[in-house]
């Protein structure tokens, strides 16, 4: 019987959180990496490391060979432009689907996408989602697949709510959006054991929405106050400012050589009004159920060493 999955991402935020998981239920777990360093992280973690990129054919032979599962968490999630995205969000898939169909017997697959690609036309980022998506149902062949979609996903590891999160925990709340805005929202681990739960037994060809069940989804105010912060001032970023910000950083990002997070595309994903899930299909169809709230959520991560103030805050 085969054990191994082969996991992209595997140093990144939501691919560490799955490779755990994994490791938990017995699996052999193995991994691709850029660099000796992430490579010298993985095995010091009990992984198996493979050393290349979704551009390298050769490597990614390595890496699914013989797996029962491969989970394709690497991302593009900064950028400009459609073509910052193409190379890793869509060529990415092609070439890692190939490599599963050269196997003599192809292993399930696993795309971790976004909720995003619900909205193409909003943002690059979006559109690249989306398109990797379309890659992996034309090309999958006989290969058993599904696709995840989850909102926002956060948890004690992750960078990008990090911010806002810590000046939650200080009594600041800083609204990014509309405040008639709905959204969904994740907590990692969950995203990680409803993927195992497809991976072990689920039908394939699936594509699911996934949330935290919270029904009718979030408001900014619902956040604030599921926070159980004692909120000192709260901060509303006009829609105007945020585009002035997101394009002003891209302008600065080009001057400095790097490639920008928050972005033009990134304002309009954020100013969408409407990022709730239905969740009733991976319910349904997985027997799955996400056991995390948002205030549970908030409560573990409000008392984690990530947001604990340091001498200097």
């Amino acid at each position: 019987m085969r054990t191994t999955v082969a996991l992209t991402g595997a140093s990144g935020f939501i691919g560490g959180v799955i490779a755990r998981h994994l490791k938990e239920t017995g699996r052999h777990v193995r991994g691709l990496v850029r660099s000796s360093g992430q490579a010298q992280e993985l095995h010091r973690r009990g992984m198996e490391p493979i050393q290349g990129n979704l551009e390298d054919a050769s490597s990614l032979q390595t890496l699914v060979q013989g797996c029962m599962g491969v989970i394709h968490c690497a991302a593009a999630i900064r950028g400009v432009s459609r073509e910052d995205f193409y190379r890793t969000n869509v060529i990415g898939v092609s070439n890692i689907i190939k490599a599963c169909r050269d196997q003599t017997s192809p292993p399930r697959f696993v795309l971790l996408s976004s909720l995003a690609a619900r909205e193409p036309s909003l943002s690059p980022y979006a559109w690249s989602k989306s398109e990797g998506e379309s890659v992996l149902i034309r090309e999958a062949g006989d290969i058993e697949w599904s696709i995840f979609r989850p909102p926002a996903v956060y948890g004690p590891q992750d960078r990008v709510l990090l911010p806002l999160f810590k000046l939650l925990r200080k009594g600041i709340g800083l609204q990014l959006g509309p405040s008639h805005a709905k959204f969904s929202i994740l907590h990692v681990d969950d995203l990680a054991s409803a993927i195992l739960y497809w991976l072990q037994n689920g039908p394939p060809f699936n594509i699911f929405e996934i949330d935290d069940g919270f029904p009718g989804g979030y408001s900014w105010n619902d956040v604030f106050r599921l926070s159980k912060s004692r909120l000192h001032l709260c901060l509303r970023i006009p829609p105007g400012m945020l585009k002035i910000l997101g394009k002003s950083n891209e302008i600065f990002s080009r001057l400095l050589g790097h490639v920008p997070l928050f972005t033009s595309g990134k304002v309009a994903e954020l100013l969408h009004p409407n990022w709730v899930c239905d969740t009733t299909h991976v319910t349904q169809t997985l027997a799955w159920r996400p056991q995390i709230s948002l205030e549970e959520g908030l409560r573990r991560l409000f008392t984690s060493d990530r947001l604990m103030p340091s001498q200097r805050d």
